[in-house]
């Protein structure tokens, strides 16, 4: 068993965990397929799936998990509960309907056994990222960094957001990577939506354009937002633009382990304030980053979380004047040891 896991069994040593979130079982499990529950049960393994499932489970696992089928999950959960006598069953409902949680819990309180809601068991394990998670987000990163580029010198005047938008694409393709989340390119007013929809709108001379990208590599995610230039921007356009890049800079430079999440925002969010801009910056400075596009810890003003080394988050600030246009600039970086390292090197 992984170590992973094993931090799992020794947080629980007596207990029945059931994991259905399928993003919690790549994580303890590198299978980068669905279709299977995964009962963590007193240093052993079960596999709840179905039989279009198993040839699967039996050739990534091999011999390391005990696989169980039958007419419906609940049943087969069911089974391995009164075989093994246990007392509870914690059950992660991070991805489980209210319903199937209802119904495992009023078969099973038939026979006296507890079942209990937890929150995602995996989130403190998570939210720290390991060697290997670190150089495959770092290795999305340098991807959609360099995708970003090769996008960007192909627009031109004419082209349509959702162009540009299947532009990206193909070159997520041609390149063999997905994208994290929806990509998002938004021109002139609809910059001003921070999560406008590649539409018809055509890019015209002097525009500002804004994109948010992201890709997948070994299931680890990066997220990279650019706002540029199609041409020469006035000097409001590029007063706003230096405002939400100095607020990104200092909000950046302030990252290393002990600080709370809170400080950085409010680095970047004060900054945006003394150029007079607060109510246009709508949302947090950032996010976590990993198997999920959004993870802990959220970079909030709100959030007292400290940051520890093997973090990974965004620190993207933006200010969005209604039908007008946006600014938001986004890069994802790394909490090492004695400060940050920035993942995304795409240029501004």
């Amino acid at each position: 068993m992984n170590n992973k896991i094993n931090k799992i069994f020794k947080q629980y040593p007596k207990d029945f965990i059931l994991i259905t979130n399928p993003k919690d079982i790549f994580y303890l499990t590198d299978a980068e397929f669905e279709g299977f529950w995964l009962l963590l049960a007193k240093k052993k393994l079960f596999a709840i799936t179905s039989q279009m499932i198993k040839g699967q489970i039996e050739t990534e696992f091999k011999n390391k998990i005990k696989i169980v089928t039958d007419t419906s999950f609940i049943k087969a959960l069911v089974a391995i509960i009164k075989q093994y006598n246990v007392n509870r069953l914690l059950v992660d409902t991070t991805e489980l309907s209210v319903s199937t949680f209802t119904l495992i819990e009023k078969i099973l309180k038939l026979s006296n056994i507890t079942v209990k809601q937890i929150n995602s068991v995996t989130n403190n394990l998570r939210i720290i990222k390991n060697k290997d998670e670190i150089n495959n987000i770092k290795t999305a990163c340098e991807l959609v960094s360099k995708i970003f580029e090769t996008v960007k010198n192909k627009i031109i005047c004419g082209m349509k957001e959702i162009d540009i938008h299947f532009l990206i694409e193909q070159e997520f393709a041609k390149h063999h990577t997905v994208a994290s989340f929806k990509t998002i390119v938004a021109s002139g007013p609809n910059a001003a939506n921070p999560h406008h929809i590649s539409g018809e709108r055509k890019i015209k001379k002097n525009d500002i354009v804004l994109i948010d990208m992201g890709c997948i590599c070994n299931g680890y995610c990066s997220d990279l937002t650019r706002t540029f230039f199609v041409g020469k921007p006035t000097q409001y356009q590029q007063k706003i633009w230096n405002t939400v890049k100095q607020a990104h800079d200092e909000a950046m430079e302030k990252i290393k382990p002990n600080i709370k999440a809170c400080d950085i925002d409010l680095t970047a969010r004060n900054i945006i304030k003394t150029d007079g801009f607060e109510k246009y910056f709508i949302h947090t400075t950032g996010h976590g980053v990993g198997i999920d596009i959004h993870e802990a810890p959220a970079i909030s003003h709100k959030n007292e979380a400290i940051l520890k080394e093997g973090m990974v988050i965004t620190i993207e600030p933006g200010i969005y004047l209604k039908n007008k246009f946006g600014v938001r600039i986004e890069d994802t970086v790394l909490v090492t040891k004695t400060g940050f390292k920035k993942l995304t090197t795409a240029e501004y």
